[in-house]
């Protein structure tokens, strides 16, 4: 999938990409900063989601067991420590265009979903958000 596409497409879905350099592309996703990183292989796409988490001496053991807790529980996406900070991804390989906008969708919606449970996690709750959580993970069922 040449990233020509890709562009095109996510700016159907009206993302605004910039120019991050040799990262790739960057682009806002509600409220992540997310990353399209280009790929020598066509056939591959990859999303991340840099620095959502400082990595310090004092909590690098927490924040391992908490990456390799995530990863554990969501599929399609990796949490991995780079550097000093805390990175999301997700890849994908693209047998065809016909289904981009649906596997974009799904990668956006992903990065988030990974996101919380991440914080979720290093905060003690390692409970999914449910349908009646708020995009901050609050429950919001109303009164009866």
């Amino acid at each position: 999938m040449n990233k020509e596409l890709v562009f095109s497409k996510l700016e159907e879905l009206g993302f605004t990409l910039e120019d991050a350099g040799d990262l790739g592309f960057i682009f806002r996703y509600e409220e992540l900063n997310v990353l399209y990183m280009p790929d020598d292989d066509e056939s591959f796409l990859r999303f991340a989601v840099p620095g959502i988490y400082d990595v310090t001496e004092e909590n690098k053991e927490l924040v391992l067991e908490v990456v390799n807790d995530t990863n554990m529980s969501i599929k399609y996406s990796k949490t991995i420590v780079y550097g000093d900070d805390v990175w999301i991804f997700y890849e994908y390989r693209l047998y065809s265009e016909d289904y981009l906008e649906q596997i974009i969708e799904h990668g956006m919606l992903l990065l988030k979903a990974t996101y919380y449970l991440f914080y979720r996690k290093i905060e003690g709750d390692d409970t999914l958000p449910s349908e009646d959580d708020d995009e901050n993970g609050n429950e919001t069922k109303e009164d009866e």
